[in-house]
Parts: C-alpha cells; structure tokens; sequence
C-alpha cells in the first residue's frame, strides 16, 4: 500500500466553537466554554505525545482553542462558519492529505479528558498492521471518538446520532482495541459525574 511509505498518521482534531460546545453538561456559561477550550487544549498535547503521530491538525472556528493549538505547533484548519462535524472532519482530512499525502489520516473528537497516548498509538498500530478503516465506539456503544483509514481510501464521516452503526455501513471497522480513555467522552452530567468520581477514586 501507499502509505506504508509514512507509518505516523496525520490526527485531525474536532473543536467545536467553545461558545457552543458542551451545552449538554448544563454547567454555567463560562465555566463551560472553559472547560472545552481546556478539553481541546489537552486532546491537542495527547495527540503530540503519541509516537505514531506525524501531525496534527485542530479543525475549529474559536480564536482561543485556535491560538492555543499554534502555540503548541498544530495546523489550525479555520472554519469560516460552523459546518457542522461531517463536514469539519472532510474539511480537516483534505488539509490533511495536502500536508503529508502517504499518510494515513485519523479523525478524533476533542472531548476525552482522560485520553492517553499509548492508547493512540495502539489503534494506529492496529490500522498500520490491518490496513482496513477502522472506528473507536464511545463509552455507551452508539457513537464515534475516533476513526482512521489510509490516503488511498477515503469512506465518508457518520458523526451524529447512531455514529458507530453508521461508520460501520461506511466501510469502517470497528476496533478491537478500543482503550477505555479513547472511549469516554464527556457529553452528559453522567459523563461528568463519572469523571470526578474516577479521578477521586485514582487519587485516594
């Protein structure tokens, strides 16, 4: 294949404008525009620190989420208005291939305040030996944190209600690494609630 020429693949971020973001965790304004530039900021550094990461490109229409990842060397892929995330993410795969083309291009959510990087490099490292697109399911089975496929394949994004059925319909597979921190993303009061509760746990 191509892109075994370039085994690191090129990670697309999805950062919703924080103004908008998190909306479902009805904390108060601010504090939830806080806490998504903060989740965007952490996704970014995770990603950098993953071994088989070449790149890493942040798709998003907020100045501070957008300013933070220059600052840490990401390719900020502005959106002139809100597209939407099916379209952020083609947005962020074609800028992508333009930077490294025998790479292969992985999509991820912004939302995963526990995610590792070995755990980033596993799935990579699953894709690069499989060579089929894959998915990581959320936490609850129905949707989509991640995805991944290589330059010469290009299935069509399913992000929204029912996302990993629909990946799996595009041709994607899914995962059978799945680590648990690529999984949890934080929508929910629940989510949230977890979160602390996990973290209060890992500290006593």
């Amino acid at each position: 294949m191509i892109w075994a020429v370039d085994r690191r693949a090129s990670v697309v971020v999805l950062a919703k404008d924080a103004r908008v973001a998190k909306t479902r965790l009805q904390l108060p304004r601010e504090e939830t525009r806080q806490l998504a530039v903060s989740l965007a900021a952490a996704t970014v550094r995770t990603s950098f620190a993953a071994e088989k990461v070449g790149a890493v490109l942040v798709v998003t229409g907020d100045q501070d989420i957008s300013l933070d990842a220059v600052q840490v060397g990401a390719e900020v892929v502005a959106e002139p208005r809100p597209l939407g995330i099916n379209l952020a993410a083609a947005l962020g795969r074609q800028r992508a291939l333009e930077l490294r083309p025998h790479a292969p291009v992985a999509v991820l959510v912004a939302d995963l305040p526990a995610l590792h990087p070995s755990d980033l490099d596993a799935v990579v490292a699953e894709f690069i030996a499989e060579g089929a697109p894959l998915f990581v399911a959320d936490h609850e089975g129905t949707g989509t944190t991640f995805l991944i496929h290589g330059p010469d394949t290009l299935p069509g994004f399913g992000f929204g209600r029912s996302s990993a059925a629909m990946h799996w319909r595009l041709g994607y597979r899914r995962a059978r690494t799945g680590p648990r921190s690529l999984r949890w993303d934080l929508d929910t009061p629940q989510d949230l609630a977890a979160l602390v509760l996990s973290n209060g746990l890992a500290a006593s």
